[in-house]
C-alpha cells in the first residue's frame, strides 16, 4: 500500500522501486506506464512547492538530518529516508541507491527498444561522429548507445551492389534473469567504487575477495585455497603456472629466465587436450614449445579422448631422473571441451603428488563437486588448482573466472608470509586487490542464489544430461561419442550417488556435463573410435538443423570432432537458461526418432537412386558436397556432353534452369543447384520409408548447404527420376522450337529489309531519274502522276506459314486475314486476294516468289507449330520516299 510508503521517499530512489514493485505485481496495465512516470517527472519538477517533497529531496542530496515539517509530519514519517526510523541516512547510500537505480533503468530501456523494434533505428552506424564537437546531453548518449547497441551495423550498398538505403536489423538481446540484471548493475557500483578513497577501496575488495573465496571454497569443497579472478579463462592457468615456477625455482624470482636455463620446465598434457592451451601458456610465460610434453591418449583400455595415465607415469620417472629437466605442470581434463570425458583424476593425483608436480584441472565435470551437500562427506584433495567458469554455469554475462589454487604453507588457518608473496609476485592477487571491485558482481549473484541455488541448477543440468542419454541411447544407429554416466561400465546413477555421497575423486566418473551424439550406419560395421564417411558428416550436419529449427528450451549446436566427424551436441551447463524439463527431453527424443526414419531412408534409397541416374544417358550425376539429400542430377542429352564449349555449357544451364522452373511451376520442393563444375542442375532432398516423401528447406551454414521445407509423396524414386526426365524433353523441345522461331523472325526481318530496298531501287528505274530531281520531278508528276497502285510495299511476318508477304491487305481492308480465310455463316463469300509479295523464310527456303500461296505453304512445312498462338508477328516497314 502506498499509504504504508513514507511520504518523504517518493522521490528518491527508493520510490521507484516502490514504483517498479507496483507495476510489476499490482498489474498495472502497460498504457498505464509513461502517465507513472510523467506523475513523476510532475512532482520532480515542483519539488520546491511542496513540503513534503522539498524535505525528501534535501535529505536524498545533503544526507544531514532535517527535522520534518509539520505537512511531513501529518502524512506520516519520520524523516529516514531508509526505514523511517534512526534518520541516519548518508549522502553516499543515496548516491550508490540512484546509480543502481539508473544502471537498470538502461537495462530496462534496451529491453523495451528490442520489444518496440521502432522503424528508423540502426542510423547511429551509418553516421560517423567525426571529431568531437559541442557537449551533449545524457539523454542523447543513451540514445546513441541504444542505437548501437540494439540494431547491427547494416552492410553498405556500395558492398551489397544496392542502391536502396540500408536496413538495420535488431540484435536479439540475451535473456536476463533477476541475478543477471544485479551483476550488471553491481559493475557500475564497482566502477563508481574507484573514486573511494584508497585504503578504505582496499578494505573493501579484500572482504569481497575473503568473502567469495569461503564461499566458493565451501561450495566446491576446495579447502585451505586461495582464489585469483580474472576475465579470460586461460589467465588463471597462466598465473598458477608462474606461481609453481617460483615454488621449484626459489632464484626465479632474481634471476628471472637464466634460472630456467639449466633445467627447463616441462608441462605435460594429453593430446587430446586443444594444442592452443599450452602453447598460449608458453608464450605468455616466455617458454619454448620444446617444454611441452604431449602424453598420447588411451588406446587399449578407457576412452581415447583421455589421458594415457600409464604414458604420464613413465615419462614422468624418467624426466625425473634426468637432470637436465623439471617436471612442473600436468594440465588434466575434469570434462574435455567437446566431448565431456574426464580424465583419471584418482591416479593423476597420486602420481603427482609422487613427483612433486603441479595438477591443474578444467571442464565442467568441475561443476559436479557442488552437487555433494552432504556434511559427513569430508573433503578431498582434487588438485592443486581449479579453473571454475561461474558465469557460464550460471548463466549470468560478465560474471569473472574463478581459479581456486592451494596454499603451500598453512598456519593458524591463514597464509605464511611466503604465500602471499609468491601470489602477489605471480599476479593472482593483483585483481582481487583492484580498487574497481572485480569481486563484486560475484559476490551479489552468491548471495543472491544462495548454496541451494547453485546446488539446484548444476544438480537439474547433470540430471538432464543422464535422462537424454537413457532414452537416446536406444537407437541402434546413434553413436554416443561424450562420456557415459555412471562411467564406463554406467554402474551409477546421479541420484544413487546422492543418496550415498562417494569420494569426490570418484564423482567425476559418475556425471557427464554434456551428450554428443551422432548418426550412423545401422549395420553395425563401424567401430567406436572410427570416423563417419563424408556423406554421414552431411546427414549429421542436415539432423543438427533441423533440431536446432523445430527444438525449444535445448540449445543444440553442431560441432567437428577430429576422431569422429560432425556430432550434434548438447549441454546444459552452457546454456544461460533454465535446464531442459523431462517434457522437452520427450519432445526431443519424439522429433529425432522422426527424422531418424527419414535419414536411414534416406541412405537405403541412395544407392537406388545412383543406379537409376547411372543407367539413364540424358540423366547425369552431379557432385556435391554440401549436399546431404540423395542428390544433384544434370539434364543433358548425349550429344552435348560430347562437345562441351562455352556455348554448350551456357546452353546446358538455360535448359537446367528452365527445368527447375517449369518442375517448380507445378511442385515447390524441387530447388535448383549448382555443382563443382559451377553447372546448373536439379536438387533432389531427403525421404522417408514411403519411398518418396522428400523434403525440402533453406538453411544455409558456414561450411555446408542444405535444403529442406516439406514434405511431398511420390511413389517412388524411379517415377520421380521420370517426372523430371520427362520434363526436360520436354523444355529441351520448347527450348528448340523457341530457338527455331527466333532464326524465323531474324531471317524474316532480313528478308523483309532486302525486298523493300529492292523494291526501292526497282522503282526508281521504273518511274525514271526526272520525278526524283528537284524542281523537276514535280513538272513530271504534274503532267503524269503516278498511280496509287504502284509504290513500296510494307512486309508482314507470318510466324505460322513462315512467309514474308506483303501488307497491301491489311490497309485495304484494315484487319489481318488468313490466306484461307472463309466466312463462319458458311455463305461462301469471295476470299480477298493473295498477297502480290510472298517471300519464304523457313528453314531450307531460299527462294523469293510474288503471288504464290504454293510456296508459303510449302515453306510453312519447316516451322513447329506452336499451339495456342493465333496472332502473326507484324514487321511493317515503310519506305521514306513512299508519299501517303
Amino acid at each position: 500500500s502506498i499509504k504504508q510508503v513514507p511520504s518523504h521517499t517518493l522521490t528518491g530512489p527508493r520510490f521507484f522501486s516502490h514504483l517498479q514493485f507496483l507495476i510489476k505485481f499490482a498489474k498495472i496495465p502497460d498504457n498505464f506506464i509513461p502517465l507513472c512516470s510523467t506523475f513523476v517527472s510532475a512532482m520532480w519538477e515542483y519539488r520546491d512547492k511542496i513540503p513534503i517533497f522539498k524535505y525528501a529531496v534535501d535529505r536524498s542530496l545533503t544526507g544531514t538530518q532535517i527535522k520534518p515539517t509539520s505537512e511531513a509530519r501529518r502524512v506520516g514519517g519520520t524523516g529516514d529516508c531508509d526505514d523511517g526510523g534512526d534518520g541516519s541516512p548518508s549522502t553516499t547510500t543515496g548516491e550508490v541507491g540512484a546509480l543502481q537505480f539508473q544502471a537498470s533503468q538502461v537495462i530496462a530501456r534496451l529491453e523495451r527498444a528490442v520489444e518496440r523494434a521502432a522503424d528508423g533505428g540502426g542510423t547511429t552506424w551509418n553516421n560517423p561522429s567525426g571529431f568531437l564537437t559541442q557537449p551533449k546531453k545524457p539523454d542523447e548518449i543513451l540514445a546513441l548507445i541504444q542505437d548501437l547497441v540494439v540494431y547491427e551495423d547494416a552492410p553498405h550498398p556500395a558492398e551489397t551492389g544496392s542502391t536502396d538505403s540500408p536496413i538495420s536489423q535488431i540484435t536479439p538481446l540475451p535473456a536476463l534473469s533477476e541475478a543477471a540484471k544485479l551483476a550488471l548493475i553491481t559493475h557500475t557500483v564497482s566502477a563508481y567504487a574507484v573514486a573511494l578513497p584508497k585504503p578504505h577501496a582496499q578494505k573493501l575488495a579484500g572482504r569481497l575477495a575473503a568473502d567469495t573465496t569461503r564461499w566458493l571454497s565451501h561450495i566446491f569443497r576446495f579447502v585451505d585455497c586461495a582464489s585469483s579472478f580474472h576475465e579470460d579463462h586461460l589467465e588463471g592457468l597462466v598465473r598458477v603456472t608462474r606461481l609453481a615456477l617460483h615454488r621449484k625455482y626459489p632464484r626465479y624470482m632474481e634471476e628471472g629466465f637464466t634460472a630456467l636455463v639449466s633445467q627447463p620446465p616441462l608441462i605435460y598434457s594429453s593430446v587430446a587436450a586443444p594444442m592452443g592451451v599450452v602453447q598460449h601458456l608458453c608464450r605468455q610465460l616466455s617458454l619454448p614449445l620444446h617444454c611441452i610434453r604431449p602424453i598420447p591418449h588411451n588406446t587399449m583400455f578407457g576412452s581415447r579422448h583421455t589421458m594415457d595415465v600409464s604414458a604420464l607415469e613413465r615419462r614422468l620417472a624418467e624426466d625425473t631422473q634426468s637432470n637436465n629437466v623439471t617436471p612442473l605442470l600436468v594440465l588434466a581434463e575434469a570434462g574435455s571441451v567437446l566431448t565431456g570425458h574426464c580424465d583419471n583424476i584418482t591416479r593423476l593425483r597420486a602420481i603427482c603428488d609422487k613427483y612433486n608436480v603441479w595438477l591443474h584441472l578444467r571442464g565442467h565435470s568441475l561443476a559436479a563437486l557442488a552437487l555433494n551437500n552432504s556434511a559427513k562427506d569430508l573433503p578431498s584433495k582434487i588438485a592443486d588448482s581449479i579453473t571454475l567458469p561461474l558465469g557460464t554455469w550460471f548463466g549470468i554475462p560478465s560474471l569473472p573466472v574463478v581459479t581456486l589454487y592451494r596454499l603451500a604453507d598453512i598456519k593458524g588457518g591463514r597464509p605464511t608470509p611466503r604465500d602471499t608473496t609468491l601470489s602477489l609476485v605471480s599476479g593472482l592477487m593483483a585483481d582481487s586487490l583492484s580498487r574497481r571491485l572485480p569481486t563484486l558482481p560475484l559476490w551479489t549473484v552468491l548471495q543472491a542464489l544462495g548454496r541451494d541455488g547453485v546446488h539446484n541448477r548444476f544438480k537439474r543440468c547433470f540430471l538432464a544430461v543422464e535422462e537424454m542419454y537413457n532414452k537416446i541411447k536406444g537407437f541402434s544407429c546413434i553413436r554416443i561419442v561424450s562420456q557415459p554416466p555412471g562411467g564406463e561400465t554406467e554402474s551409477y546413477t546421479l541420484s544413487e550417488y546422492l543418496a550415498n555421497p562417494v569420494n569426490n575423486l570418484q564423482l567425476f566418473e559418475v556425471v557427464a556435463n554434456a551428450l554428443v551424439f551422432q548418426f550412423v550406419s545401422s549395420n553395425g560395421d563401424l567401430q567406436v573410435t572410427d570416423r563417419v564417411l563424408p556423406y554421414y558428416d552431411k546427414l549429421n550436419s542436415w539432423l543438427g538443423q533441423i533440431l536446432q529449427r523445430d527444438i525449444d528450451n535445448i540449445q543444440i549446436e553442431l560441432c567437428d570432432i577430429e576422431q569422429c566427424g560432425i556430432a550434434i551436441r548438447i549441454c546444459p551447463l552452457e546454456n544461460p537458461d533454465q535446464p531442459p524439463t523431462s517434457e522437452d527431453i520427450d519432445n526431443l527424443v519424439t522429433f529425432l526418432e522422426q527424422q531418424i526414419e527419414i535419414l536411414l531412408a534416406t541412405v537405403e534409397h541412395k544407392d537406388t537412386f545412383l543406379r537409376l541416374v547411372s543407367e539413364n544417358d540424358y540423366l547425369h550425376l552431379v557432385e556435391m558436397p554440401g549436399w546431404a539429400g540423395l542428390g544433384g542430377v544434370r539434364y543433358a542429352p548425349p550429344t552435348w556432353i560430347q562437345v562441351m564449349t562455352d556455348q554448350s555449357k551456357e546452353e546446358l544451364n538455360k535448359l537446367n534452369t528452365q527445368l527447375v522452373e517449369t518442375l517448380r511451376s507445378t511442385d515447390a520442393a524441387f530447388s535448383l543447384g549448382e555443382g563443382a563444375d559451377g553447372l546448373a542442375c536439379v536438387r533432389f532432398g531427403m525421404v522417408t520409408q514411403d519411398t518418396g516423401k522428400r523434403t525440402f528447406s533453406n538453411i544455409v551454414i558456414p561450411y555446408i548447404c542444405l535444403l529442406f521445407h516439406r514434405i511431398i509423396l511420390f511413389p517412388d524414386v524411379a517415377e520421380l527420376l521420370s517426372l523430371v526426365l520427362q520434363v526436360g524433353q520436354e523444355v529441351e523441345a520448347s527450348s528448340k522450337m523457341m530457338d527455331t522461331i527466333s532464326e524465323v523472325v531474324k531471317r524474316g526481318i532480313e528478308t523483309a529489309q532486302t525486298d523493300l530496298e529492292r523494291e526501292n531501287a526497282e522503282k526508281l528505274w521504273q518511274e525514271g531519274i526526272l520525278r526524283h530531281v528537284p524542281v523537276v520531278g514535280t513538272f513530271v508528276n504534274w503532267w503524269s502522276p503516278i498511280s496509287k497502285e504502284t509504290g513500296v510495299r510494307g512486309r508482314s511476318l507470318n510466324l505460322q506459314a513462315g512467309v514474308v508477304e506483303s501488307t497491301e491487305n491489311i490497309y485495304k481492308y484494315h484487319m489481318q486475314l488468313q490466306p484461307n480465310f472463309t466466312n463462319s455463316n458458311g455463305s461462301g463469300a469471295r476470299t480477298p486476294p493473295q498477297p502480290l509479295v510472298q517471300t519464304p523464310v523457313g528453314a531450307n527456303s531460299q527462294s523469293h516468289s510474288r503471288s504464290s500461296s504454293h510456296s508459303s505453304l510449302q515453306s510453312g512445312k519447316n516451322v513447329p507449330l506452336i499451339s495456342n498462338v493465333n496472332s502473326q508477328l507484324q514487321v511493317k516497314e515503310e519506305s521514306t520516299q513512299t508519299k501517303s
